[in-house]
Protein backbone atom coordinates (compact mmCIF):
# COMPACT_ATOMS: atom_id res chain seq x y z
CA UNK A 1 0.00 0.00 0.00
CA UNK A 2 2.79 2.34 0.83
CA UNK A 3 4.30 1.81 -2.60
CA UNK A 4 1.08 2.59 -4.77
CA UNK A 5 0.88 5.98 -2.32
CA UNK A 6 4.46 6.62 -3.19
CA UNK A 7 4.33 5.85 -6.31
CA UNK A 8 1.19 8.05 -6.85
CA UNK A 9 2.64 11.31 -5.41
CA UNK A 10 5.93 10.84 -7.61
CA UNK A 11 3.25 10.83 -10.92
CA UNK A 12 1.44 14.09 -9.51
CA UNK A 13 4.48 15.74 -8.81
CA UNK A 14 6.09 14.99 -12.52
CA UNK A 15 2.64 16.20 -13.65
CA UNK A 16 2.59 19.50 -12.17
CA UNK A 17 6.69 19.72 -13.77
CA UNK A 18 5.16 19.28 -16.60
CA UNK A 19 2.67 22.04 -16.94
CA UNK A 20 4.83 24.58 -15.26
CA UNK A 21 6.94 23.42 -18.15
CA UNK A 22 4.11 24.56 -20.59
CA UNK A 23 3.25 27.65 -18.76
CA UNK A 24 7.26 28.73 -19.37
CA UNK A 25 7.06 27.97 -23.28
CA UNK A 26 3.95 29.74 -23.89
CA UNK A 27 5.23 32.96 -22.04
CA UNK A 28 6.60 34.09 -25.35
CA UNK A 29 4.92 32.96 -28.14
CA UNK A 30 5.96 34.14 -31.88
CA UNK A 31 4.86 37.22 -33.36
CA UNK A 32 3.73 35.65 -37.09
CA UNK A 33 3.76 38.96 -39.47
CA UNK A 34 1.23 37.69 -41.68
CA UNK A 35 -1.15 36.47 -38.87
CA UNK A 36 -0.68 39.44 -36.72
CA UNK A 37 -1.68 41.37 -39.78
CA UNK A 38 -4.65 39.41 -40.25
CA UNK A 39 -5.62 39.84 -37.08
CA UNK A 40 -5.69 43.63 -37.14
CA UNK A 41 -7.47 43.47 -40.00
CA UNK A 42 -10.53 41.16 -38.17
CA UNK A 43 -10.02 43.94 -35.55
CA UNK A 44 -10.96 46.73 -37.73
CA UNK A 45 -13.86 45.24 -39.60
CA UNK A 46 -15.56 44.45 -36.13
CA UNK A 47 -14.93 48.05 -35.63
CA UNK A 48 -16.55 48.46 -39.64
CA UNK A 49 -13.77 50.83 -40.12
CA UNK A 50 -11.47 50.89 -42.99
CA UNK A 51 -7.61 49.91 -41.12
CA UNK A 52 -4.77 52.42 -41.73
CA UNK A 53 -3.14 52.07 -44.75
CA UNK A 54 0.32 51.11 -44.86
CA UNK A 55 0.57 51.29 -47.98
CA UNK A 56 3.85 53.32 -48.85
CA UNK A 57 4.82 53.26 -45.36
CA UNK A 58 8.03 51.29 -45.12
CA UNK A 59 10.27 53.93 -43.67
CA UNK A 60 10.27 55.89 -40.70
CA UNK A 61 13.05 57.80 -38.83
CA UNK A 62 14.31 54.88 -36.71
CA UNK A 63 14.66 51.42 -37.96
CA UNK A 64 14.97 48.15 -36.56
CA UNK A 65 15.85 45.14 -38.39
CA UNK A 66 15.88 41.21 -37.12
CA UNK A 67 17.51 38.98 -39.43
CA UNK A 68 16.93 35.47 -39.75
CA UNK A 69 19.10 34.53 -37.11
CA UNK A 70 17.42 36.78 -34.33
CA UNK A 71 20.47 39.61 -34.76
CA UNK A 72 19.03 42.89 -34.02
CA UNK A 73 20.32 45.88 -36.11
CA UNK A 74 19.47 49.39 -36.00
CA UNK A 75 19.80 52.66 -37.93
CA UNK A 76 18.06 56.12 -38.74
CA UNK A 77 17.51 58.18 -41.74
CA UNK A 78 16.83 61.63 -41.79
CA UNK A 79 13.09 62.83 -40.60
CA UNK A 80 10.64 63.40 -42.61
CA UNK A 81 7.94 66.00 -40.87
CA UNK A 82 5.30 64.71 -42.66
CA UNK A 83 4.54 60.84 -43.07
CA UNK A 84 1.37 61.18 -45.42
CA UNK A 85 3.16 62.93 -48.13
CA UNK A 86 5.87 60.20 -48.36
CA UNK A 87 3.71 57.23 -47.98
CA UNK A 88 1.15 57.78 -50.69
CA UNK A 89 -1.18 55.84 -51.43
CA UNK A 90 0.03 54.35 -55.22
CA UNK A 91 3.40 54.05 -53.48
CA UNK A 92 3.62 50.25 -53.25
CA UNK A 93 7.57 50.00 -53.60
CA UNK A 94 10.28 51.31 -50.74
CA UNK A 95 12.56 54.35 -51.93
CA UNK A 96 15.85 53.46 -53.05
CA UNK A 97 17.70 54.98 -49.73
CA UNK A 98 21.34 54.44 -50.84
CA UNK A 99 22.17 53.07 -47.18
CA UNK A 100 25.92 52.35 -46.04
CA UNK A 101 26.89 49.40 -44.26
CA UNK A 102 28.03 51.97 -42.06
CA UNK A 103 24.75 53.33 -41.31
CA UNK A 104 23.34 49.97 -39.62
CA UNK A 105 24.43 49.45 -36.20
CA UNK A 106 24.39 46.01 -34.35
CA UNK A 107 22.33 46.04 -30.77
CA UNK A 108 23.31 43.67 -27.87
CA UNK A 109 20.09 41.60 -27.60
CA UNK A 110 20.18 41.87 -23.52
CA UNK A 111 20.52 45.86 -24.33
CA UNK A 112 17.59 46.09 -27.15
CA UNK A 113 15.18 48.62 -24.25
CA UNK A 114 17.66 50.38 -23.41
CA UNK A 115 19.41 51.67 -26.72
CA UNK A 116 15.66 52.23 -27.88
CA UNK A 117 14.95 53.91 -25.04
CA UNK A 118 18.38 56.46 -25.54
CA UNK A 119 17.77 57.00 -29.20
CA UNK A 120 14.13 57.16 -29.62
CA UNK A 121 12.67 58.81 -27.37
CA UNK A 122 14.34 62.00 -26.55
CA UNK A 123 12.69 64.94 -25.05
CA UNK A 124 13.20 66.98 -28.90
CA UNK A 125 11.15 64.48 -30.38
CA UNK A 126 7.77 64.42 -31.21
CA UNK A 127 6.95 61.53 -32.88
CA UNK A 128 7.84 57.95 -31.22
CA UNK A 129 7.10 55.83 -34.27
CA UNK A 130 9.47 52.83 -35.17
CA UNK A 131 9.24 50.57 -37.81
CA UNK A 132 10.63 47.21 -37.58
CA UNK A 133 12.06 44.97 -40.51
CA UNK A 134 12.07 41.32 -40.40
CA UNK A 135 13.82 38.74 -42.35
CA UNK A 136 11.68 36.52 -42.05
CA UNK A 137 7.58 36.38 -41.16
CA UNK A 138 7.86 34.89 -37.72
CA UNK A 139 10.46 36.10 -35.00
CA UNK A 140 11.25 34.49 -32.10
CA UNK A 141 13.71 36.41 -30.27
CA UNK A 142 12.76 37.07 -26.95
CA UNK A 143 14.81 39.89 -25.91
CA UNK A 144 12.48 41.37 -28.82
CA UNK A 145 9.06 39.86 -27.62
CA UNK A 146 9.69 41.60 -24.24
CA UNK A 147 10.18 44.83 -25.77
CA UNK A 148 7.13 44.49 -27.62
CA UNK A 149 5.09 43.79 -24.09
CA UNK A 150 7.02 46.40 -22.13
CA UNK A 151 5.03 48.89 -24.43
CA UNK A 152 7.88 51.44 -24.14
CA UNK A 153 7.36 52.58 -27.82
CA UNK A 154 3.77 52.11 -28.49
CA UNK A 155 3.57 52.67 -32.11
CA UNK A 156 5.71 51.08 -34.02
CA UNK A 157 4.84 48.84 -37.69
CA UNK A 158 6.19 45.55 -38.08
CA UNK A 159 7.09 44.65 -41.89
CA UNK A 160 9.41 42.23 -43.70
CA UNK A 161 12.75 43.89 -44.72
CA UNK A 162 13.60 45.75 -47.88
CA UNK A 163 15.59 44.09 -50.40
CA UNK A 164 18.21 47.18 -49.56
CA UNK A 165 18.14 46.48 -46.33
CA UNK A 166 18.51 43.29 -46.68
CA UNK A 167 21.68 43.77 -49.02
CA UNK A 168 23.54 46.04 -47.20
CA UNK A 169 23.49 43.60 -44.06
CA UNK A 170 24.74 41.32 -45.91
CA UNK A 171 27.56 43.42 -46.77
CA UNK A 172 28.07 44.58 -43.49
CA UNK A 173 27.97 40.87 -42.15
CA UNK A 174 30.23 39.39 -44.77
CA UNK A 175 32.61 42.61 -44.49
CA UNK A 176 32.50 43.03 -48.00
CA UNK A 177 33.28 46.31 -50.23
CA UNK A 178 30.23 48.04 -50.66
CA UNK A 179 29.28 50.22 -53.76
CA UNK A 180 25.70 50.45 -54.65
CA UNK A 181 26.02 51.35 -58.04
CA UNK A 182 28.07 47.81 -58.71
CA UNK A 183 24.65 46.00 -57.31
CA UNK A 184 22.17 44.69 -59.60
CA UNK A 185 19.02 45.81 -57.81
CA UNK A 186 15.63 44.29 -58.48
CA UNK A 187 14.04 47.55 -59.93
CA UNK A 188 10.32 45.85 -60.14
CA UNK A 189 10.48 45.65 -55.67
CA UNK A 190 12.51 49.21 -55.28
CA UNK A 191 11.83 52.94 -56.71
CA UNK A 192 14.90 54.67 -57.48
CA UNK A 193 15.28 58.16 -57.81
CA UNK A 194 15.10 59.82 -61.40
CA UNK A 195 18.38 60.68 -62.77
CA UNK A 196 18.32 63.91 -65.04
Amino acid sequence: MTRIFVGFMICLLLLNCAKKEEKAVNKNKPYIISYEDKELEKYYDSLKVHPPSTKGFFYGESQLIIDKKGNLYFYQKEHIEILCSYGREKDTLPHFLDLQPKDIVKIPKKCLSDFLTENILSKEKKRHVLIIGSQSDTIKNPYFLDFLKSNIIQTYYIRRTTQEEDTVLKYKNNSDYYYSDSIKWDRTKMKFPNKN
